[in-house]
């Protein structure tokens, strides 16, 4: 059995957002540039295999060095927490 990926998973392993990955497949999948192994579960979710990893990132580096997409990298957000001393009544 072919282990496939999910869009959010291949998103990950390539570190690009998801939209990216979609956007690929969608255009890939049109084209008729998917093997078989990838497939459409359900209405928007896509299982895709291994083989097509390759193809989806070199459609992805593309769109972006032609500037159709802008590669974002994700803000870094920090946060404090303040914890304040307990304080006793032991005077």
């Amino acid at each position: 059995m072919t282990t496939r990926f999910s869009l959010s998973e291949l998103a990950t392993m390539l570190q690009v957002p998801v939209e990216y990955v979609r956007a690929a497949v969608d255009a890939l999948s049109q084209e008729g540039e998917l093997t078989a192994e990838s497939f459409l579960y359900g209405e928007r979710n896509w299982r895709i295999a291994p083989s097509d990893t390759k193809r989806i990132q070199a459609w992805i580096e593309g769109e972006v060095q032609a500037g159709r997409l802008v590669e974002e990298r994700p803000v870094r957000k920090v946060r404090r927490k303040v914890v304040e001393p307990k304080t006793t009544d032991l005077h």
